[in-house]
């Protein structure tokens, strides 16, 4: 109501402007008609005048040349060429004259002069007498001793004042006479127009101010009262009254603003209820979160117990082959000298126990320097197939030591289940081989240390379809062996964690070896996933992102440098 309100108010307000630009225009035009009627006046009487004071000019000359004196024809010629151009401007200025009045005839309803048109007649009547004043006088030669003066001057006189048979003196006096006459009345007109402008300028400027003023206070007194009921509703908002609501009832756009006001109260009201509600909710919480801290506290001290228990195992763990290397070094220096054979294997079982001291110290760096985000990766394409062979070469023979066989499957017996096929040919990674192998050597010797004697473990490949649409392909080892219980799944990864299975299967072992595996894979962009049901075996998956096969170097070609662990 109120948009429909200031809306007319507006139209109203245009059209009374759009009226009096309408009047001011209407008057400007006929004020500019009669001002251009008595220029146009003002300036036919102007050429009259100059016509008729150059034909006098011309009968001065007549008699000159008549009297053989000082008459030049350059003079008659300039007097002659002066009256053709003020005929030519009198016919301009006498139809513009008429097509002026013949609009304010057809306009306003007055009345022409019949010396208007008359006047179109006259100038007709000029162009002619000057062509025959022309050609007479360009025959005129002075006079012979005895000659008829009288005769031959009035037969110049005809000449110069008729025209068709009409006295052009007459005429050109009284068309002189009408815009003397024309010019005053002419400029009156104006100047009433002019005032009859000024007068409807003046009263259409005062009604639209009185209307503009008229709908200013009536557009503010709707204005004002919706405005303060809204003012006081936000104030008592400001205050905490969320339960105020604006008074409704209008039917307007103010009403309308109330309503989502008032809706806008009740639903800070439900916010403040919800958030009483949520601090009682966090006062709960923070209790809780103080039980879990007591609860968090006791888990740290088990942690602690765990840590020094863990530097008890990596102390016997270096310890052992330290404490076997001295005895052999001790054996061999006690007592006489030995055979060479003797010194020979004392020094091969002091260099097995250095590189077992060896394993478990690189180990240790390995795990500092994921720790750090310093485990650097030189990747490069890599043949998959091959370096699965080499890995499962080296899982037989720890798997010969310990009575278990480690069997290499082909790709139909791994990825028969229909989970993504494999390209035939090279199949392609960019890893690091050294690295990439260690990850899966370690897994092919957690297989074979938890499994019986006579048991198999196989690894194989599986083609997977990735999440990013790009195939990915899985190292897959099943073994079975002792598996793992479902509450240590979730840590198998966790350093120097081992679960109650191995520890009751093996004493030896620090539980680092899958947290190294899943570094190095992670390192090149892939995961392990691991399942396990107990007394049935477990399943490790690698899964790597498949590249297309790539001629040695081409990585270095294409700029791969090392990297460091991400």
């Amino acid at each position: 109501m109120y948009r429909a309100r200031l809306s007319l108010a507006l139209a109203a307000l245009v059209a009374l402007v759009c009226i009096q630009a309408a009047f001011v225009y209407w008057g400007a035009n006929r004020v500019n008609d009669y001002a251009q009627h008595s220029r146009l006046a003002s300036d036919i009487q102007a050429e009259l005048l100059d016509l008729s004071a150059n034909k006098q000019r011309l009968r001065v000359w007549a008699m000159q040349r008549l009297m053989n004196t000082d008459a030049q024809p350059e003079q008659r010629e300039r007097l002659v060429a002066s009256m053709v151009a003020s005929a030519a401007n009198l016919d301009d200025l006498v139809r513009r004259d008429l097509a002026l009045w013949t609009e304010l005839v057809r306009r306003e309803g007055v009345s022409m002069p019949a010396e208007v048109p008359q006047l179109v007649g006259v100038t007709e009547l000029l162009r002619d007498n000057i062509q025959a004043v022309e050609a007479r006088l360009a025959q005129l030669v002075p006079l012979e001793q005895g000659a008829d003066f009288p005769a031959l001057w009035g037969e110049l006189t005809q000449v110069f004042d008729m025209a068709r048979g009409r006295d052009l003196r007459e005429l050109i006096n009284g068309a002189i006479a009408h815009q003397r006459a024309a010019v005053p009345v002419a400029r009156a007109a104006t100047e009433r127009g002019l005032d009859v402008l000024r007068a409807q300028a003046i009263g259409m400027a005062l009604i639209t101010l009185v209307v503009a003023v008229v709908l200013a206070l009536h557009l503010k007194g709707r204005l004002q009262r919706p405005l303060d009921r809204l003012l006081e509703g936000t104030q008592a908002l400001q205050a905490g009254a969320l339960d105020h609501r604006v008074a409704t009832g209008s039917n307007d756009e103010f009403d309308r603003v109330a309503q989502h006001f008032n809706a806008m109260a009740a639903e800070l009201q439900q916010h403040r209820a919800r958030a009483d509600a949520a601090r009682r909710g966090l006062e709960d919480a923070v209790q809780a979160r103080t039980q879990e801290l007591g609860a968090a506290h006791d888990t740290l001290q088990r942690l602690d117990q765990r840590r020094r228990q863990l530097f008890a195992d990596l102390g016997h763990e270096l310890r052992t082959p330290a404490t076997s290397i001295r005895g052999e070094a001790e054996i061999a220096l006690r007592g006489g000298d030995k055979p060479a054979d003797e010194y020979r294997q004392t020094l091969a079982r002091i260099v097995g126990g250095v590189d077992q001291l060896t394993r478990v110290i690189h180990d240790l760096l390995l795990i500092a320097k994921a720790e750090a985000d310093q485990l650097m990766m030189h990747p490069a394409p890599v043949d998959l197939r091959a370096l699965l062979g080499d890995a499962a070469e080296q899982g037989a023979a720890l798997g010969a030591a310990q009575g278990v066989q480690v069997q290499l499957l082909d790709d139909r017996e791994e990825g028969g289940d229909g989970s993504g096929a494999l390209p035939a040919g090279l199949l392609t990674v960019l890893a690091d081989a050294d690295r990439l192998r260690q990850a899966l050597v370690i897994v092919l010797d957690n297989a074979v240390r938890y499994s019986a004697r006579g048991t198999t473990v196989r690894i194989g490949l599986q083609g997977m379809a990735g999440t990013s649409g790009v195939v990915e392909v899985a190292v897959v080892v099943r073994d079975e062996g002792i598996g793992i219980d479902a509450d240590d799944l979730p840590r198998v990864f966790e350093r120097f964690v081992r679960g109650r299975r191995a520890r009751a299967h093996r004493a030896d072992g620090t539980g680092i070896g899958l947290s190294i595996a899943q570094a190095i894979v992670q390192a090149h962009q892939g995961r392990v996933d691991i399942a396990s049901v107990p007394q049935q075996g477990t399943v490790v998956r690698i899964v790597l992102p498949l590249v297309a096969a790539s001629p040695p170097g081409a990585a270095q070609a294409a700029g791969v440098q090392p990297r460091a662990l991400a």
